[in-house]
């Protein structure tokens, strides 16, 4: 997937943060470990989002960073797997609790794909099609 930059201008900017590292060591290395992974966030998705990990939204905002709807956002309150802050009417969901989230779901996706896989083998039969009538 192509990216809002350019491998080589991501390179460029890799380069430009290990110099600032090598000319301030007073830089906490988490800054600039944050700054490396907006880099390669930049360099691998067109569809980059940057929030304060404190920064809350609304379901409508939270529904389309998940890429639901925003009744599927209400559900995933409701039953708990995502927590809100607020009442019925006006809850706000930290962004951190959707990153959390997204990569919950991701994980779970990629064990059942995982499962499904070591379930396929190749002494396994065919699909058979049954005639009913």
């Amino acid at each position: 997937m192509a990216g809002v930059i350019a491998h080589d201008e991501a390179q460029h900017l890799r380069s430009a943060l290990s110099e600032v590292l090598r000319a301030s060591p007073e830089l906490p290395a988490v800054a600039l470990a944050a700054f490396g992974r907006l880099v390669d966030v930049l360099e691998s998705s067109a569809d980059a989002v940057v929030f304060p990990a404190d920064a809350t939204v609304s379901t409508q905002q939270a529904a389309a960073l998940l890429g639901v709807s925003r009744m599927t956002v209400v559900r995933l309150i409701d039953r708990g797997e995502l927590s809100a802050e607020g009442g019925a009417v006006h809850r706000r969901i930290f962004v951190s609790e959707l990153a959390r989230y997204q990569a919950e779901s991701s994980h779970r996706r990629r064990t059942a794909m995982v499962e499904l896989a070591d379930d396929v083998s190749e002494g396994m039969p065919p699909d058979q099609v049954i005639e009913t009538r």
